[in-house]
């Protein structure tokens, strides 16, 4: 399955994605609409996060956060558009659709709400436990559909992330606005889709005919994880990216990747996380990380 997502929030998008239609041979070719705001993930932990935040009487800030990060203003157009991608895929349609969502708030926001989602799940599943023990307080319980709309919420996220990430899945039309603001947009969407290690499939200006493709840098045959001798190598393809630009943070069993203020993270191959960052390197648009086993986890024998 292959879909075509126009973004970018400028005026000829529509122009745009009559173009493709017309340009591409998609059959068949669905073309999808907006989403109506109605979701029953989103309605379910909306209902329940306004019944617990009255009985906690947070401060207005504390409130604000947290809303802002499990009910982001887009979050009903991702979850629209993940049910999208996923209902053509089971139909074995082609789907072409304008995404009504800034260009690095939808490659940015599906990872970081679904991360919300996820950590709360232990909560909510051991409320009585972790929250509110049997006759401590009188905080109100979650109701049962509560929990599985956070489930739900983030394998949906998690595959809308992988799919914007794999260019066999989406190919990502920018329709930018002219002029400064989509100069703006066509870099945030560069350096966020560099650090899913892909390019832009094509961008958009108001005039010239058909669709200006750029060009997309061979995919390396380095496989990701390689073993020499006592060393691990892990390759991630980071293109456009230099190693002067790039921040790397080991946390965990995951890697936080950062370039021009976007941040992405990365889980590390259950092989490695065991492992210590020894040093790394960027070169030809590739990040490898030589890991060595670390001696106080790692099994011996």
């Amino acid at each position: 399955m292959r879909a075509h997502l126009v973004v970018g929030g400028g005026e000829h998008a529509a122009t745009v994605t009559d173009r493709i239609a017309a340009a591409t041979a998609l059959r068949p070719l669905v073309r999808s609409r907006g989403s109506d705001g109605h979701d029953p993930v989103l309605e379910a932990i909306e209902h329940h996060l306004d019944r617990l935040l009255a009985a906690l009487d947070l401060p207005s800030p504390v409130v604000a956060d947290l809303v802002a990060r499990l009910l982001p203003g887009e979050l009903p157009g991702l979850l629209h558009l993940a049910r999208s991608l996923e209902q053509a895929a089971a139909d074995g349609h082609e789907l072409l659709t304008e995404v009504d969502i800034e260009v690095s708030r939808l490659l940015d926001l599906p990872q970081r709400v679904a991360r919300a989602f996820a950590a709360f799940v232990p909560v909510v599943a051991r409320w009585e436990v972790l929250v509110a023990p049997e006759g401590v307080g009188a905080l109100p319980s979650p109701e049962p559909p509560v929990l599985a709309a956070l489930r739900e919420g983030a394998d949906l996220l998690d595959r809308l992330d992988s799919a914007l990430a794999d260019p066999g899945q989406t190919a990502i039309h920018l329709a930018a606005p002219d002029g400064p603001v989509g100069s703006v947009r066509r870099a945030d969407a560069e350096v966020l889709l560099a650090l899913m290690g892909r390019t832009l499939t094509a961008v958009h200006p108001v005039e010239g005919p058909g669709v200006e493709h750029l060009p997309v840098p061979p995919s390396t045959d380095l496989p990701p994880v390689e073993r020499r001798g006592r060393e691990w190598l892990l390759h991630i393809e980071l293109p456009g990216v230099r190693a002067a630009d790039l921040d790397l943070v080991r946390h965990e069993d995951e890697l936080v990747l950062g370039c021009a203020g976007r941040t992405r993270r990365l889980l590390l191959p259950s092989v490695l996380r065991r492992c210590e960052v020894e040093r790394a390197g960027v070169a030809g648009g590739v990040l490898t990380l030589t890991m060595t086993p670390d001696e106080r986890v790692w099994p011996r024998g």
